[in-house]
């Protein structure tokens, strides 16, 4: 299994080069992993990113099972408009962004799993899951644990609960909530305490390149992807 990795694009066209060679000789257990954040570029014109993200949304209709799309924390505020903030809205684009993610709602999600990778747009801290624990037990039924950690947060999108714990920003990012959540962690905090045995793919935050900060020993770390700015014919495509 080969998975392709796409960090948030925000209205850049350049992944659609890179998705059409990979799926041209994917195997059907393949998979290509959109990290969120389709939109919002401070350089890219409106109706360039509307195309784009339309054109994401068909590659789904057309690849539901080896694309992935997962939601970032410039989707949240169009998705579940108007209820989520974050720089860079535009609301010039939001009534039609926000009718495509709800029609499309079933083709999101905020992670994906694959043993020993967790896939997801900033990351999952360990101080995170800590300070929610007892709240995502109360609302999942179960508590998160290496094991079922994409599934738990997949089910916390479902209620309005949930997505407030997977929106927290802390004073960090400009918040007031304690810690960051799935949406907005950044580097720092993710290192501070790393989940064992687990390799998280993020994206999020600008990296000159790909950054692997990994025990491979203990498959435990950090994949740090979003580059593209600066990079965008660099790409991560895993074997597993």
């Amino acid at each position: 299994m080969r998975v392709l990795v796409i960090p948030d694009i925000h209205g850049r066209t350049n992944w659609v080069p890179l998705v059409t060679e990979f799926l041209a000789g994917a195997e059907a257990a393949d998979r290509v992993v959109f990290l969120g954040d389709y939109n919002d570029s401070f350089t890219v014109p409106d109706d360039v990113m509307l195309d784009n993200f339309i054109d994401v949304l068909l590659l789904k209709e057309r690849e539901p099972a080896r694309v992935v799309l997962l939601l970032g924390n410039h989707c949240f505020p169009y998705r579940f408009w108007p209820q989520f903030q974050c720089s860079g809205f535009r609301p010039t684009l939001a009534p039609a962004l926000h009718l495509l993610y709800k029609h499309h709602s079933e083709y999101f999600q905020i992670a994906y799993q694959a043993r020993p990778y967790l896939f997801t747009h900033a990351g999952v801290s360990e101080m995170w899951l800590e300070v929610n624990r007892l709240a995502i037990r109360i609302l999942c039924g179960r508590y998160a644990t290496t094991e079922n950690l994409a599934a738990v947060l997949n089910q916390l999108l479902t209620s309005e609960e949930g997505r407030r714990l997977l929106w927290q920003v802390s004073g960090y990012n400009g918040g007031r909530d304690r810690v960051d959540g799935p949406l907005w962690v950044r580097p720092v905090h993710l290192r501070r305490g790393l989940l064992p045995g687990v390799i998280q793919v993020v994206g999020h935050t600008l990296m000159p390149d790909i950054v692997r900060e990994v025990d491979d020993v203990a498959q435990t770390g950090v994949l740090f992807t979003d580059c593209h700015d600066r990079r965008p014919e660099e790409v991560l495509t895993l074997e597993l």
